[in-house]
């Protein structure tokens, strides 16, 4: 599985020189990290949401976990994904799997508590830092798992706020994010 991000302030290295090979399809990501087992328990926590809707929160869930070592700090999708987070999180032993199976091996902490030291440290990013952190976490998104569709753009509020702040249909804001992810290296031709 391949992961790159487009930029990660957090190290300041520039990895728009590599392109992933391939996309990462939600098929691939529920294959390699979501067993039966779990499946039916997410069924049974969630048992108004359709098939299609669950998967693709979980997958939203999966594609933020894969992506967020590049881009720390705020958590960027809606409430309905943390939802999936947490009830994941309640499987401690499938939860310590899944962080030792992502890329990277390491656990993905999560808390719904805000910490004094967690406020202060967010006042000190500043707004441009955290505007990059968040552009790069989205253009390593589309590096990585493709295009925005209209059910994956409901996952992500902050992505929402982006594109209506542009003025942007969802094929302009798929344009845009797929020139940052490959303009560099194939001058347009991807």
């Amino acid at each position: 599985m391949t992961v790159d991000a487009a930029h990660s302030p957090t190290t300041g290295d520039d990895h728009s020189s590599q392109v992933a090979c391939g996309l990462i399809s939600d098929q691939d990501l529920l294959g390699k990290f979501v067993s039966a087992q779990m499946m039916a328990y997410f069924r049974a926590k969630f048992p108004d949401l359709d098939h299609t809707t669950l998967e693709t929160r979980i997958c939203e869930l999966l594609k933020f976990l894969i992506l967020m070592k590049f881009s720390p700090g705020r958590i960027l999708f809606r409430q309905e994904i943390d939802d999936v987070w947490h009830n994941w999180i309640l499987q401690t032993r499938q939860y310590r799997q899944l962080c030792e199976t992502l890329p990277g091996n390491f656990f993905r902490h999560h808390s719904s508590m805000d910490y004094p030291e967690t406020a202060t440290a967010a006042e000190a990013i500043s707004k441009a830092d955290g505007a990059q952190r968040i552009l790069s976490f989205f253009i390593s998104y589309y590096r990585n798992f493709g295009p925005f569709t209209r059910k994956r753009l409901e996952c992500w509020p902050t992505l929402q706020r982006f594109k209506r702040r542009s003025g942007w249909n969802l094929k302009e804001l798929n344009n845009f994010l797929r020139h940052q992810a490959f303009g560099a290296i194939s001058a347009g031709h991807v």
